[in-house]
């Protein structure tokens, strides 16, 4: 009894839900053992044939209450010392390690949607601060629209909820509580290992969350430098008089909608439809989009690499080029591409232009006249 005692004490000790798992398993083998060898002492004299093997096996069976009747007490001691204490040391075992299991499935979904757990994924997209939940579905909308993101984990870090909203249960968006400018939390978040962060401005209507978006930036941009770590970072700028203030941040892209509303609606006004148009044209979901992509097509004017991309299969145009940092629309036909240089392509596809420079331009005859491979 004071063995068995001890194994009680032992299991009820104040201990994490995964130890106390570790302790009832242990606890379930040291008592399927000795409940084995003690049947096999006690019944081994009456009956011919009985192994150590057997007898452990009988104890298994009667602690999880399957009884499959291959083995059997035969003897008094057999009966009531060890059978009786075996089905009712079994029975509550085996609930311990039940209750213990269900324990630990229920505090994980706790914590999942209080947002308490620590991003374990890879190679996903984390988006910082949520101003909206309509307005965190339709990003996450146009990055699973593109190829290239389609299947990636999207994990949103606020500590605007208290527990996940049900529209990212549904959308299969994970949520983070916390504030973005903590390291700590970005850690949580697993952000060493992401394919790139989004940073919304906490409150759209307030210049000052244009400081929270700054100081997130500027933080993960020094974990990218610290770790030597390549994924992008851009940001949402809620006024263009921050603009000075974001670029110190060195993040990859800055976005703001001040003054483009005003802008679409001159342009909508002097020629109805435009609006219709940029929204085609900056949507992942629909038609084509706008890419600026590297090349090696160093040398070759613009009219020649025109000419090659319309004589190709595959839709698309080259409307700009951004030479030395400036990005300049419809250039001039005879601008030469430089080293360092990039082209400005309207296409459905970001590969699409890999393949003229690999099917045409790169086969040097096939091109269009006046280009060298």
């Amino acid at each position: 009894m004071y063995f068995l005692r001890r194994i009680y004490n032992w299991l009820y000790e104040r201990k994490t839900p995964h130890l106390k798992i570790g302790k009832a398993l242990a606890a379930a083998t040291i008592l399927n053992l000795f409940f084995g060898v003690s049947f096999y002492f006690a019944e081994r004299s009456v009956q011919k044939g009985l192994t150590l093997l057997d007898a452990v096996w009988w104890a298994m069976v009667t602690m999880t209450t399957v009884g499959y009747g291959d083995f059997s007490a035969v003897t008094w001691t057999g009966r009531f010392l060890i059978s009786y204490p075996c089905m009712i040391l079994g029975i509550g075992i085996i609930g311990y390690l039940i209750g213990v299991v269900a324990e630990i499935m229920l505090d994980r979904m706790s914590r999942k949607r209080k947002g308490l757990m620590n991003i374990t994924d890879k190679n996903h997209i984390i988006i910082c601060n949520c101003p909206a939940i309509q307005k965190v579905l339709l990003l996450v909308k146009e990055i699973r629209a593109n190829s290239e993101h389609a299947g990636k984990p999207c994990v949103v870090v606020t500590n605007k909820f208290d527990e996940m909203p049900e529209e990212f249960k549904t959308s299969h968006i994970q949520f983070l509580k916390g504030d973005p400018t903590r390291e700590e939390i970005l850690i949580k978040a697993n952000i060493s290992e992401c394919a790139g962060v989004f940073i919304l401005a906490d409150d759209p209507k307030r210049m000052t969350s244009d400081e929270k978006t700054f100081a997130a930036g500027t933080i993960i941009e020094m974990i990218k430098k610290e770790k030597d770590l390549s994924f992008k970072v851009v940001v949402e700028l809620v006024s263009r008089e921050n603009m000075k203030m974001m670029r110190r941040s060195n993040v990859d892209g800055i976005v703001t909608p001040d003054g483009i509303t005003d802008c679409l609606m001159v342009q909508e006004f002097v020629s109805p439809g435009v609006h219709g148009i940029i929204q085609q044209i900056i949507s992942n979901t629909v038609g084509s989009q706008f890419y600026i992509l590297e090349t090696k097509l160093q040398g070759h004017k613009v009219s020649d690499i025109q000419i090659a991309v319309l004589e190709h299969p595959n839709n698309m145009q080259v409307i700009g080029i951004v030479k030395k940092g400036k990005q300049t629309l419809n250039p001039p036909k005879t601008m030469e591409i430089e080293k360092g240089d990039k082209l400005i392509m309207l296409a459905e596809s970001a590969e699409d232009f890999e393949s003229v420079e690999r099917d045409v331009l790169g086969k040097g005859g096939s091109a269009a006249p006046g280009m060298q491979s």
